[in-house]
């Protein structure tokens, strides 16, 4: 298997706002993906801001399969992580699952 990124997201937890608070992440080393575990958002923008890449993943057994990229918005003085570049005022990896 291709590196997708550097690091990789699968699920999500989130504020009463719909906001992502925290992840689940991960390392891609190419052949195998490992878990680093629970990283809030400003972690996952600390590393971004590095220059560090992400993408999301979602478990489809027996595999991983490759979603989509993660990017910072910034909307006035907040910024959130999204995997597009509207400049809506939300979080938007709503496809992955959520961290209970």
């Amino acid at each position: 298997m291709a590196k997708w990124a550097d690091y990789l997201i699968s699920h999500v937890r989130r504020d009463s706002n719909g906001n992502v608070t925290s992840v689940l992440m991960h390392e891609d080393k190419g052949e195998s993906i490992l878990q680093l575990g629970i990283k809030t958002k400003n972690d996952v923008i600390t590393l971004i801001k590095k220059g560090y890449t992400f993408k999301t993943v979602i478990w489809g057994y027996p595999k991983w399969n490759k979603g989509a990229d993660v990017h910072i918005v910034k909307i006035g003085n907040e910024e959130f992580i999204r995997t597009d570049r509207n400049k809506t005022d939300k979080d938007n990896l709503d496809n992955l699952i959520p961290l209970n």
